[in-house]
């Protein structure tokens, strides 16, 4: 049983290791990109806004603090009434 729960952690471990771009503190209201990869800002646009469509919003580009973290605004689509 010790040898399995050892080889989970590594799996696990490993696993995130191997992450270049993911998400932190993400909510229905934003998403930040710790983005060790280098990933342009429209790659994390399409990354954000996917993120941001399970809440039936679109994402907008806020701020990139450093080269490794972006943050993106989950709106809500303007509605045009004309």
């Amino acid at each position: 049983m010790n040898q399995l729960v050892r080889c989970l952690f590594f799996t696990v471990f490993f696993l995130v290791g191997c992450a270049a771009v993911y998400t932190d503190a993400s909510d229905s209201n934003h998403v930040t990109f710790l983005n060790s990869d280098g990933d342009s800002i429209e790659s994390l646009t399409q990354k954000a806004n996917a993120y941001c469509a399970q809440y039936g919003k679109t994402a907008s580009f806020r701020k990139s603090d450093t080269s490794l973290v972006a943050v993106f605004d989950c709106n809500y689509p303007k509605l045009n009434l004309r």
